[in-house]
């Protein structure tokens, strides 16, 4: 069981510089374009491979706290469209945060399929390589889906590893264990894409006032 202070009220005095306190998710600040990306997803038919073009934008907010514990984050957006097509293939929006007090880095994401998740990971502030799990029924990284979404394609897990290749380029996989609906075994919904940097990050608020 985690170890929490008698004090759940005190609130610390945070640095206001986002960009220089966020840890293994420094190297994700920034907007990115990825032009390979790859999602394998279940059909009728058993699996089909899609190709899509994403736009991944992640920027700095404020720190934020919970008495006393100490976020350090990104918001984000993720679009995405198969190529020479303007229709979203997929929509994602959430947060980034690093927790540099136990080493843990959170993941929260919303999709316009009535789906939420949150998922977290241990790791180190230098770490260029992390992994990050949710489990369907969690507390405190789990997966949350509408009626026919758990009738269907219920999610039971979901990962994503990220590597951050230099200043310029990360890599994701992802993976999402579904179980379809009439089928025996769990499927498992892969996504992976290589995205490069092509704008940096806007500093956070309170950070640009001090400048």
């Amino acid at each position: 069981m985690a170890r929490f202070p008698k004090d759940i009220f005190t609130e610390p005095d945070p640095d206001p510089d986002t960009l220089a306190n966020l840890g293994p998710l420094r190297g994700m600040a920034g907007t990115w374009q990825g032009r390979k990306g790859s999602d394998d997803h279940p059909v009728v038919e058993g699996t089909e491979t899609d190709a899509y073009l994403e736009r991944y934008e992640l920027q700095p907010i404020d720190p934020q706290t919970n008495g006393p514990q100490l976020f350090y984050g990104l918001r984000y957006h993720v679009h995405i469209v198969k190529p020479g097509e303007v229709e979203t293939f997929h929509d994602q929006v959430g947060y980034w945060l690093w927790e540099p007090a136990t080493g843990t880095v959170y993941q929260t994401l919303a999709i316009p399929r009535a789906q939420v998740a949150m998922a977290s990971g241990k790791t180190r502030a230098s770490a260029r390589k992390f992994t990050l799990r949710a489990s369907r029924g969690s507390t405190v990284n789990g997966i949350c889906s509408d009626p026919f979404l758990e009738h269907a394609y219920r999610t039971l897990e979901w990962s994503i590893t990220i590597s951050v290749k230099g200043p310029r380029t990360f890599s994701y996989e992802q993976e999402t264990l579904l179980q379809v609906r009439g089928r025996k075994e769990p499927f498992r919904h892969t996504d992976r894409n290589t995205l490069h940097r092509i704008a940096p990050p806007t500093p956070n608020p309170t950070a640009r006032r001090r400048r």
